[in-house]
């Protein structure tokens, strides 16, 4: 067993055989930014296996995940936009680098793909992130290689959660520019902003403004904090 400390612990344990991880929180203040900084380091440095790239030991230069359906959160696009297109509106940026699929009232905004199905930010001759610095949460999260249940539920509550206030800050923008909201691909769709109310993620810019512990469900969080020292 290997610990990575901070104010969370990634820990490395056996799982169906492979050396996949676990996540506990330790400090009742940590942010998504935390977490996300904890797992880079335990990418980068922890012995995991790897089911995808057998023998690997970095992720560096493998692009075998980058052909998947890749969520965006709304700090991700606040990021991505930043990086790739820093004058653009939200509508704008959405249009050139998102898909956005609504089936109904449900909606789904992911990174657009390119012409062989792989994300449209991925460098093919280095098979890299051309915005490594600035990649979507749910790529600073993945790790092909076997979780236990609270690290994998963490990851979807963080990835639907913020892509919840992406929808509704994309919702929010049309009504500003009163105009229909873009869409790419639909089927009868009827989005509606009183479906999206705020979530914790509502009013930051940043992943460090945004508390953990606001985003996870209770049990999910006493899940996560069990056999922790400080006071649920």
């Amino acid at each position: 067993m290997m610990n990575m400390e901070h104010k969370l612990a990634v820990i490395v344990r056996r799982i169906g055989g492979k050396a996949g991880y676990d996540v506990s929180v330790r400090d009742p203040e940590a942010t998504v930014e935390d977490y996300l900084a904890v797992l880079d380091r335990a990418i980068l440095e922890l012995p995991l296996d790897r089911g995808r790239a057998p023998g690997r030991g970095s992720c560096a230069g493998c692009d075998r995940c980058c052909a998947e359906r890749l969520p965006l959160t709304w700090i991700d696009c606040l990021n991505l936009k930043t990086a790739v297109a820093p004058e653009a509106g939200l509508a704008d940026f959405l249009a050139a680098y998102a898909h956005v699929l609504v089936d109904g009232p449900a909606v789904d905004i992911i990174l657009a793909a390119g012409a062989d199905g792989s994300c449209c930010l991925l460098d093919h001759q280095t098979r890299t992130c051309r915005t490594y610095h600035a990649r979507p949460l749910v790529c600073r999260t993945f790790i092909c290689c076997p979780s236990t249940t609270r690290a994998r539920r963490l990851r979807a509550v963080l990835t639907n959660r913020g892509e919840d206030e992406l929808v509704r800050q994309w919702l929010l923008d049309a009504r500003r520019s009163r105009q229909p909201p873009l869409i790419h691909e639909g089927s009868s769709p009827r989005p509606r902003l009183g479906d999206w109310p705020p979530t914790p993620f509502a009013g930051c810019s940043a992943y460090r403004e945004v508390a953990l512990r606001a985003v996870c469900p209770p049990d999910l969080w006493r899940a996560l904090t069990a056999g922790s020292t400080f006071a649920h």
